[in-house]
């Protein structure tokens, strides 16, 4: 005989429920959800006393109040709106007191975490719209933490996909001003964000742009970067890496050149099958120009050159050297005062290099 998967009783020959059993547990999620609704509109106090009897009488266990928990607080933070009060993570915390689940339980689908990445984007955008210093949000943010159980990667991610958020609307006009230079330099320095070691969904995007546009800003006011990282190439006196690429590839142009024959005269045929040409025989050379990979390496942009380095080759163009360049969408070719062969350097934007060419000279 099976017994009755929510009052445990005998339940028959191939059953797994009694009927009023199962109708009992239908009504106590519904009276859960409606329980929860409740919470998250403040219109309800009583949630412990509700849910030990709901788990008494309606067999309500631990996974259905973690899937009706999510759902609930899903759509409450889909509802809410900054600015968020610091008491507002509590809301979260009282209630999972009251259910009495464990965090890790009731975050199991990702509710709680995605409740802390709404209010931490919350506290942050106030930040950037200049409702908020920055220590308030330093403390807004380690207040989320502290109260709800929040990974560091977690909150990391949503660091640096604010920045990406703020830069890409400081950069609608083009231009980046003092004021949002300051503040993305006190923001990159409060929560520990190097903008030179992105994690990779970031690298290409448009923090690595306001980043160089602070860049740029500096040396249209004739400042250079404060050199904070060592790098495997020798600098002349003065000289400053501005940026770096890695993965870039160098192209040489090579000349090819092969001799063709050529023949004039009349055969004449000697026995079956056997003719001799008399005549002039000449070669003449032909040239094929094309771009040859040098090797694939890191590109430096200085103040006063570009440097390519790798295993294979090293390359220093000095700017006072470059008489021509023409810029691509993943890369630029220039050319070189003198007999130099042309070279193409590929596997970055060309928008930063192009504006450290224009304003070097002011330096």
């Amino acid at each position: 005989m099976a017994t009755c998967k929510y009052c445990g009783k005998s339940a028959g020959l191939l059953s797994r429920a009694h009927k009023e059993c199962e109708e009992k547990h239908v009504v106590g999620i519904m009276t859960l959800r409606r329980l929860l609704e409740k919470y998250f509109q403040g219109t309800s106090s009583n949630v412990q006393t509700e849910v030990s009897r709901l788990r008494r009488e309606n067999f309500i266990n631990s996974n259905d109040i973690t899937s009706e928990f999510g759902k609930a607080l899903d759509d409450y933070t889909t509802r809410i709106r900054r600015p968020f009060s610091p008491q507002t993570p509590q809301i979260v915390t009282r209630l999972v007191a009251a259910l009495g689940e464990s965090f890790n339980s009731l975050d199991a689908n990702g509710a709680i975490s995605r409740f802390a990445q709404k209010l931490m984007k919350g506290s942050i955008a106030e930040y950037f719209t200049g409702h908020q210093n920055i220590a308030s949000t330093q403390t807004a943010i380690h207040g989320i933490q502290v109260a709800l159980p929040v990974s560091n990667d977690i909150t990391s991610d949503t660091c640096y996909y604010m920045l990406e958020k703020a830069a890409d609307n400081f950069l609608k006009d083009g231009l980046l001003t003092p004021q949002e230079d300051n503040m993305v330099n006190e923001y990159t320095r409060a929560f520990g964000i190097q903008p030179v070691n992105l994690p990779a969904k970031y690298q290409n995007g448009n923090i690595v742009r306001l980043t160089q546009a602070g860049i740029l800003t500096g040396l249209q006011n004739g400042q250079l970067p404060i050199q904070m990282t060592s790098y495997p190439i020798v600098l002349a006196k003065s000289e400053v890496v501005l940026w770096n690429y890695e993965g870039v590839k160098m192209y040489e142009e090579k000349v090819q050149r092969e001799y063709r024959g050529t023949h004039h005269g009349f055969s004449v045929r000697i026995c079956k099958g056997v003719y001799y040409r008399p005549g002039v025989s000449r070669a003449k050379p032909v040239e094929h120009n094309y771009m040859n990979l040098e090797g694939t390496g890191s590109l430096y942009i200085t103040n006063k050159n570009l440097i390519f380095n790798s295993s294979t080759r090293g390359v220093k163009i000095p700017y006072t050297k470059i008489i021509g360049l023409t810029p691509y969408s993943d890369g630029l070719e220039l050319n070189r005062d003198g007999n130099a062969k042309r070279i193409v350097l590929q596997g970055f934007d060309s928008w930063f290099v192009m504006n450290v060419l224009s304003l070097v000279n002011n330096i």
